[in-house]
């Protein structure tokens, strides 16, 4: 199904909640066999089950997202060793669906799947006209991703892995800034830790960035001032401190060269509606969310 098309699910003007909730199973529980009239949406958080749908027989470990279908005939027999928790969220198009859906995608890590569809069904238990709905948004918006398959950050992150030396040298700058001020390393001292040579770790952030690693840290640096230029009331001086400038000037004059503007002068243009510039390396944004990312995680 091509991305316009899934994009028009959000449009459907009838979708109902028939039911929702939260389950715990004591070990070796099983449910059915049952012949389905509705959807269903079944994730486990917790334990494993197996589940057969129409004599197929599918591993379900925590992390899993499922949507039972009408006209299904399925069963599902719980983890013998331990508790298992699962949400449940029953569903039905008013109008119909003419499309065949998936049956179920892992979720592992940090996925957007599961929390969109714990909070339908926190929305479905306030029991107002007005949470229904968004409730119904929340539902509509879960079915976008799952069609999709985009459903991670781990699934999203390893379509676009960098080169392993990068990899490595990002994980070195996850220790030095996990915690600002975000100070440069020295790139020897970079390299080393990241387990190659100054020269090795210069050729690759040539070859796959266009810039030096000197550059590199800069342009990092800079696009973290910019968020905070543009996204906070922090005075520049403060800024350039986070930022790892030995001074505000120093900071105000590289922000120059890389975005044409002082710090002020931006901020003012930012707040009268212009937009942000691009970013100086491609994928650089991207590079710092990992960074920011690890920050959070650390």
């Amino acid at each position: 199904m091509s991305i316009c098309n899934i994009c028009q699910m959000l449009d459907i003007p009838e979708i109902h909640i028939n039911g929702c909730g939260i389950a715990d199973y004591p070990p070796g529980t099983t449910l059915g066999p049952r012949f389905l009239r509705d959807y269903e949406f079944v994730w486990i958080d917790r334990g494993e089950c197996l589940w057969e749908p129409d004599g197929e027989s599918i591993s379900c470990p925590p992390g899993t997202v499922l949507l039972c279908q009408p006209g299904m005939r399925d069963e599902f027999i719980w983890d013998t060793a331990t508790i298992t928790r699962h949400g449940y969220l029953h569903f039905r198009f008013l109008t119909g669906l003419e499309t065949v859906l998936p049956l179920w995608r892992p979720c592992p890590g940090a996925d957007v799947l599961r929390p969109l569809l714990r909070h339908a069904v926190w929305l479905s238990s306030l029991d107002s006209t007005e949470t229904d709905h968004l409730a119904t948004l929340a539902l509509r918006q879960a079915l976008v991703w799952f069609i999709n398959g985009h459903v991670s950050r781990s699934e999203q992150a390893s379509t676009t892995r960098q080169h392993p030396v990068l990899e490595r040298a990002f994980r070195t700058l996850r220790r030095r800034w996990a915690e600002e001020p975000l100070v440069p390393p020295e790139i020897a001292t970079w390299a080393a830790d990241s387990g190659v040579s100054r020269g090795h770790l210069s050729r690759v952030c040539r070859d796959h960035l266009a810039v030096t690693p000197q550059e590199l840290l800069r342009y990092l640096r800079l696009d973290h001032g910019l968020t905070l230029l543009t996204r906070s009331n922090l005075k520049v001086q403060r800024i350039s401190e986070l930022c790892g400038f030995a001074s505000p000037f120093h900071f105000s004059r590289c922000f120059k060269q890389t975005y044409g503007n002082s710090p002020s002068t931006l901020r003012q243009q930012v707040m009268d509606g212009k937009r942000i510039p691009p970013s100086p390396v491609a994928g650089l944004r991207r590079i710092r969310q990992q960074l920011a990312d690890i920050r959070v995680d650390a």
